[in-house]
């Protein structure tokens, strides 16, 4: 855990300033496009920049997406690839100002150089030692010693018996085999030191004349990928999620609120909502009403959190599924013996980053109903399906994919319709787990109406995972998504194989097909930390760019709580 830690520490130090900024083209790194780049006349504020194996040019540095999304415009008059991306500071700096920042950092690391202090951070020239912060250290040790002690002293005063040498065997027989007998704990989390940490941000207990609860969450995501792209081949890493959440409660969770928000990505604010929760019970059926910015209640992978998914990013039929909207959702559940019955109904308009963006109002509503049976403790399957209906008011639309992986610099399989007066979105999902093996399925279509004529697309996924440690996945029947994973005090470690395919050809529209295959391995080191590591093969046909075949290994690490 501490090496971790130290890992997490260098990184945010390395990657905690960037900024957005507008990629004119990207080539592969070589002699000859290196000089066909610099004899080119790029405007002032940009620059060619060597990434991994892949030359780009690069232009204005600014901090936020909307600014960049303002610029983008008067480059793609003349640079019809050019595109939004993101990028570290320094790549824009020169090279006297690189020289003059180092040696200020060098000057720093020689006054900051201590050894004696184990609360302090050791930093020399060429090396980072961060050492573990002992909190209550004085008290700890205190217990330790108490527990070490107490034993020793019981032994001296306890009066010594005589007994015969038989008896004598045979109580350090059974003396052994109880010392020898291993004691099992499910859960290790309480033995980590940042969990007293992590429990002072939650109240266990309501308190007060309105039973007030709260508690405070994050997520942090460092993602690492090479990419054999076409005949590019490259290597990024960035932060792919930083996010900050708070939830509170009132009169026994009855009324109750959530507030998120993303440092990282085109849309900041996450989870912003009010809502309520009771019984009828005359219809046995528990219900819950949210106003504010929700997940639109439409396929599994999407309803369900990014921290609890199998893999890195989801199948590729998440191209036709919304992120989150502003509205309200109706949830319904009935419990049936030893079965579960869920309805949630939606409706919804712009999300509040698309009013931020002052964009056009697309209003329309979804459903979701799924039916879940529960054969024992951990042996379930669940069924469902989904419709989805917006108004898009004549704009166009477009869809495209990004192969399983944030850092792919092309997204071969797109289309664009244009003039959509509405868009109709179907799926099916299915969901089976057998104590530590699990099958997940879902298909997606999505229709859009215009004027002219009406289009058609869909993609799926099917997928299966083994937890060869750990009990194996997590479904919440009574909220129809998937839920953490608790792993025992050896961790969990989970092997997850997919197939994804998406259709983006439809009459007279050719975005092209697109086939992945997905391999996948899951660390669950503790409830908040978790290794993933994707191997990605991807197979895009009939498009216009590229008929190939594209591999992608990534990484991530990630803490949330």
């Amino acid at each position: 855990m501490r090496i971790a830690l130290i890992l997490a520490t260098v990184i945010s130090v390395y990657a905690s300033e960037s900024c957005y900024t507008i990629q004119l083209i990207s080539k592969y790194n070589s002699k000859n496009n290196l000089e066909l780049l610099k004899n080119s006349a790029y405007p002032e504020s940009c620059k060619i920049m060597e990434i991994g194996k892949s030359l780009t040019v690069r232009c204005e540095c600014v901090d936020k997406f909307a600014e960049a999304q303002k610029i983008l415009p008067k480059y793609k008059n003349k640079y019809k690839n050019a595109e939004v991306s993101r990028t570290y500071k320094y790549r824009f700096e020169t090279k006297s100002e690189k020289e003059n920042g180092d040696s200020l950092v060098v000057q720093e690391v020689k006054n900051l150089k201590t050894t004696n202090d184990t609360n302090q951070t050791v930093l020399m020239e060429g090396e980072l030692v961060a050492e573990k912060i002992q909190v209550d250290e004085v008290n700890a040790t205190a217990l330790v010693v108490e527990e070490i002690k107490t034993p020793v002293e019981k032994k001296i005063l306890e009066p010594k018996i005589l007994v015969s040498s038989n008896e004598n065997k045979s109580s350090n027989k059974k003396k052994k085999k109880k010392k020898n007998k291993p004691k099992y704990k499910k859960k290790r989390d309480a033995n980590y030191p940042y969990t007293r940490y992590l429990d002072k941000l939650k109240s266990k207990e309501g308190f007060g004349k309105f039973d007030y609860r709260y508690s405070f969450g994050a997520q942090f995501s460092y993602d690492l990928a090479y990419i054999n792209e076409a005949d590019a081949y490259y290597v990024e890493n960035d932060w792919r999620r930083v996010r900050v959440s708070h939830e509170g409660s009132f009169f026994d969770k009855s009324l109750f609120y959530s507030l998120e928000y993303s440092f990282t990505g085109a849309n900041k604010y996450k989870d912003v909502y009010l809502g309520y929760e009771n019984k009828i019970r005359a219809l046995n059926t528990d219900y819950r009403i949210k106003y504010g910015n929700i997940k639109i209640p439409f396929t599994l992978e999407r309803y369900s959190s990014s921290k609890n998914i199998t893999f890195m990013e989801r199948g590729l039929n998440d191209s036709y599924a919304d992120g989150r909207k502003l509205g309200a959702e109706l949830f319904l559940s009935t419990k049936l013996d030893d079965s579960r019955l869920n309805l949630s109904v939606s409706t919804f308009s712009n999300s509040i980053d698309e009013r931020v963006e002052d964009k056009i109002d697309q209003p329309g509503y979804a459903t979701r109903l799924t039916y879940g049976y529960k054969f024992d403790k951990r042996h379930l399957i669940s069924v469902g399906a989904a419709y989805m209906n917006q108004n898009m008011r004549g704009k166009d639309l477009k869809l495209n994919q990004a192969s399983e992986s944030e850092f792919i610099q092309e997204k071969y399989v797109s289309v664009r319709i244009a003039d959509v007066d509405t868009i109709i979105k179907n799926n099916v999902e299915a969901l089976y787990i057998y104590d530590k093996y699990s099958i997940q399925a879902e298909y997606t279509t999505l229709t859009t109406q215009t004027q002219l004529e009406d289009y058609s697309f869909g993609g799926y996924y099917v997928q299966g995972s083994y937890f060869f440690l750990g009990k194996g996945k997590n479904y919440k029947l009574k909220e129809s998504k998937l839920g953490k994973i608790n792993p025992n005090k050896d961790g969990a470690l989970e092997f997850a194989v997919r197939y994804s395919y998406i259709d983006l050809n439809d009459k007279d529209e050719v975005g092209g097909t697109q086939t992945d295959y997905t391999y996948g391995f899951n660390w669950y080191y503790s409830s908040e930390l978790k290794f993933m590591f994707n191997y990605v093969v991807a197979e895009p046909k009939g498009t216009d760019d590229y008929d190939g075949r594209l591999q992608i290994v990534q990484a991530r690490a990630l803490f949330a709580f």
